[in-house]
Parts: C-alpha cells; sequence; structure tokens
C-alpha cells in the first residue's frame, strides 16, 4: 500500500470517489435534489482548485495501482494552530481494512511537521460510521452547528483531536 501526495493525474479518480460517496453515504441525510445535482465535473474542478493550492494538501492511497481513497486537508478557519481533515473518502470495497485510520495517521503526522497543535473535522449529523471511526482514534465533540453546501443546510457536528501526539 502506498500512501502519496495527490497529483494531477489522480483528479479524475478523487472526483468520482468524492461525488459517489456523497450520494450514497448522505442518500438518507440531505435532500435528493442536492444529491442529484452533484456532477463528477464539479469534482474535479473542486479538487483540481484543491491541488493548485500550496497551502492545501490531498493524500491518495494506493495499492497495487489500485486507487483505494484520499484525505484532503487545509488550515482550520475557526481554530488557531489547527489542521482541517477536509475530507476522508474509501471506496466502498476498501473500507473495514484501516485504509480511512491510515490517511488519517498520515494527515496527523503531516500537521505535526507543519507545526499544528490539532485536527479537526466536520460531519454530517447521523454520520454515524465517520463518526464512530474519528471518536475510537480519539476525536472528541467540538460543536454542533448548521453547515451549508450551496443553499442546502445540514446539522453537523465539528470534532477535533486536541494532541497529535497521541498518533505518535
Amino acid at each position: 500500500m502506498v500512501i502519496r501526495k495527490a497529483n494531477d493525474s489522480d483528479i479524475e479518480l478523487i472526483a468520482n470517489l468524492y461525488i459517489g460517496n456523497w450520494k450514497k453515504t448522505y442518500a438518507e441525510l440531505l435532500p435528493n435534489e442536492f444529491l442529484n445535482n452533484l456532477k463528477v465535473s464539479d469534482g474535479i474542478q473542486k479538487w483540481r482548485e484543491y491541488l493548485g493550492n500550496e497551502r492545501y494538501m490531498i493524500f491518495v492511497v494506493y495499492k497495487d495501482e489500485k486507487f483505494l481513497g484520499f484525505s484532503a486537508c487545509k488550515e482550520d478557519d475557526e481554530i488557531e494552530h489547527c489542521l482541517y481533515l477536509d475530507s476522508l473518502h474509501v471506496s466502498e470495497a476498501s473500507r473495514g481494512k484501516g485504509i480511512g485510520t491510515k490517511l488519517i495517521n498520515t494527515v496527523s503526522h503531516y500537521a505535526y511537521s507543519k507545526g499544528y497543535k490539532c485536527m479537526s473535522i466536520c460531519i454530517v449529523k447521523g454520520n454515524s460510521n465517520a463518526k464512530s471511526l474519528y471518536e475510537k482514534l480519539g476525536a472528541k465533540h467540538y460543536k454542533d452547528f448548521i453547515d451549508y453546501f450551496g443553499s442546502t443546510e445540514s446539522n453537523s457536528e465539528k470534532l477535533i483531536w486536541n494532541n497529535l501526539n497521541s498518533f505518535r
């Protein structure tokens, strides 16, 4: 298994996984109208812009040249000295094999190496699989809030890892 920094050749795979996972994961949590309007082309644009920003980072994971997932991170806009785990997506066939944990660990090591003191993530309320994983890895509740995806409103929760040394 190889985890590395993403490059342009990964963008289409990232976008396809991102859009597909959103449509499946949030089918019962967000309005169908919103989910049905998600397009891979929008994902390609989003992740290409993300990749082009030197302050953002995307990691991809492959095994035997097969794309298994990715994580994306940037500085948290709300919490000082905190890296925000913006996205974590693992292919359906690869779930339950520790890949999400490895990606989270990679981001935490990256955060630590860049001098961040903590790491955060936001989830849509009801995404219990994600919440369970993050809590198992030591994340704690930070706050509940209303998030917006365009004009779509969501009940969300922010979690935080206060000690990046716990990943060592």
